[in-house]
């Protein structure tokens, strides 16, 4: 099936399925990430209030990326601050937006997140996820520093990172829904697959200032974590088909995420589809909407239903964020019937 794409925005190029083709093979394990562009603005935009905040003085490239994040915003975030307002038990919510470090237990990531008392500003803190349970601070490498202990773990690399990422996304509370459980059931982890995988981008991560003489640049990710927001990144969730059934044009949308979509309640993806004639007239219509009740569960597809058959379907995606009053376009496909 072959088509033409303007994903976010950008102008059209042809394409085939060689881009979705790849990133459906069940050896690659992950989508290729560029810096996120996201069209949907965190309530404040990033973290400005950094008081008691320590790493960033020998992390500044780490902190930068981070300060921009969902994670960073996650207690003074202005949604989170209006949802917590009228409930009743509001400190339930708070042990995944201001975490003690999660990977303190000797055995590994707690089984539940516990809320700490200090540097609440800073939300989900480097220490969230980095220190260990014996105050080392944690990392792929390991590698000495004279300003802290440091030790190698697992838990930072793709082999286990997505048990730590699960003590908070695992968790059904107020708007939220738990999404690592699917990404878990659908045994994911055992394909070499991960949340990192998906959602930090791979690069080469400079040497820290502080680090041993000699340190050279390591693989790393980026904290600038991809979210929904991004456009670009949302498509990528998506694999659109073509195909004729009992006289209609059927589109199929299959899921490549490794979870349900949305997984946000008051989030919603809407899909607008035009039957086109060979001469490029409409002929048809029809749309989808998934959302928290209706989402597209793990590994599978579903059918916007169509009013006709024709030789091409113009597929749009809206995403509707909680966030925003007007919908972002994240996707703009021509699907080809009968292309390869």
């Amino acid at each position: 099936m072959a088509y033409l794409i303007r994903i976010g925005g950008a102008l059209p190029v042809a394409l085939a399925l060689l881009l979705a083709g790849s990133l459906a093979a069940e050896d690659d394990k992950a989508f290729p990430l560029k810096p996120p562009a996201p069209a949907v603005a965190l309530k404040p935009p990033k973290l400005e209030k950094l008081e008691g905040e320590t790493c960033g003085k020998c992390h500044a490239d780490v902190l930068e990326e981070w300060v921009s994040t969902a994670h960073a915003i996650s207690w003074v975030d202005e949604v989170y601050r209006d949802e917590i307002k009228d409930k009743s038990r509001p400190e339930s919510c708070h042990a995944c937006h201001v975490p003690k470090p999660v990977l303190a237990a000797a055995s590994g990531p707690a089984d539940r997140a516990q809320a700490r008392e200090q540097g609440r500003d800073l939300g989900i803190s480097c220490e969230s996820c980095h220190a260990g349970p014996d105050g080392a601070m944690l990392g792929p490498w390991g590698a000495p520093t004279s300003a802290h202990k440091s030790a190698k773990s697992d838990a930072m690399t793709e082999k286990a990172s997505s048990a730590m990422c699960a003590v908070c996304h695992s968790t059904n509370i107020g708007p939220v829904v738990g999404i690592a459980k699917d990404f878990f059931a659908a045994k994911f982890e055992e394909k070499g697959k991960s949340c990192i995988g998906c959602h930090m981008a791979p690069l080469e991560r400079k040497p820290a200032d502080g680090a041993a003489d000699g340190s050279a640049p390591k693989p790393g990710r980026s904290h600038a974590i991809q979210t929904p927001r991004d456009p670009s990144f949302l498509a990528l969730a998506f694999e659109p088909s073509l195909k004729t059934s009992g006289g209609k044009s059927v589109v199929s949308i299959q899921n490549r995420a490794g979870h349900r979509i949305p997984g946000l309640i008051g989030r919603k993806i809407e899909f607008q589809a035009e039957v086109l004639s060979a001469d490029g007239k409409k002929i048809g219509q029809g749309s989808l909407v998934l959302d928290a009740r209706t989402y597209l569960p793990v590994e599978k597809s579903v059918e916007v239903p169509l009013s006709a058959a024709g030789a091409s379907v113009h597929l749009r995606g809206l995403h509707h964020d909680p966030r925003q009053e007007k919908p972002v376009e994240f996707l703009d496909v021509k699907l080809e019937a009968g292309g390869r």
